[in-house]
């Protein structure tokens, strides 16, 4: 136990020493000042989000993907429902046989 403890100790410690110096020589060595490299990245940023919109909404077939999976889906989630209910009612009458209770009449 004493082992696994130093080993995690080693791991964490480790870790934070290697983020420090990861972080200290990339400020160091960093080719762009800090204003120009978080221009560059929120255009990549920006720029990816734009290409994303533009696949999203170009897709002419996404409606019916769209209504396809929502049907099965609504399909699935009714057909667990059932099994669900079923699951409780079987569920509810072994615990009034147990209970020696005297079954529900059904409507």
């Amino acid at each position: 136990m004493e082992q696994q403890d130093k080993f995690y100790k080693g791991l964490f410690f480790g870790a934070a020493i290697g983020a420090a110096v990861g972080t200290v020589m990339g400020l160091l060595f960093a080719p762009y000042k800090g204003r120009e490299t978080q221009q560059i990245i929120s255009g990549k940023v920006k720029s990816m989000l734009d290409k994303a919109t533009d696949m999203y909404e170009s897709n002419e077939l996404d409606g019916i993907y769209n209504n396809e999976a929502k049907t099965r889906s609504q399909q699935i989630i009714d057909n667990a429902r059932d099994e669900a209910k079923k699951i409780l009612t079987e569920a509810n009458s072994i615990i009034r046989d147990i209970k020696g209770y005297p079954k529900p009449k059904e409507s």
